[in-house]
C-alpha cells in the first residue's frame, strides 16, 4: 500500500475530489488553504503572495494509484503545466 500525496492550487480541488470519487477511493484526507512556495511561486495567503492550495492524503493500492496517475496528467493537461498540480507516493504501513 502507498500514500498519495497530492498539492493542487486550491481552484483545482473540486477537480481533484471528483476525481476520487471517479477512481472509486474508498476515503482520503482534504487539508485546505496551505501555504508555502513551489515551482508556480509563492501562495502565502498575503496581498504580495496571493492564493493557496490544497493538500489530498489517500492510502491506495498500486492498481488504484495507476488510474490516479492517468487522471492526474489528464487534469495537468487540461490546465496547463504552469498550474499548481504535484503528486508524491511513499510506501506506507498499516500500524492499526
Amino acid at each position: 500500500m502507498k500514500m498519495v500525496f497530492m498539492i493542487v492550487d486550491a481552484g483545482q480541488a473540486e477537480d481533484v475530489k471528483n476525481m476520487l470519487l471517479d477512481c472509486d477511493v474508498p476515503g482520503y484526507t482534504e487539508i485546505p488553504n496551505v501555504l508555502g512556495m513551489g515551482m508556480t511561486g509563492q501562495k502565502l495567503g498575503s496581498r504580495a503572495f496571493p492564493g493557496s492550495s490544497t493538500l489530498f492524503m489517500v492510502a491506495l493500492e498500486q492498481h488504484c494509484i495507476d488510474m490516479l496517475t492517468e487522471k492526474l496528467a489528464a487534469l495537468r493537461e487540461l490546465n496547463g503545466s504552469t498550474e499548481g498540480l504535484k503528486a508524491f507516493s511513499f510506501d506506507i504501513q498499516d500500524l492499526t
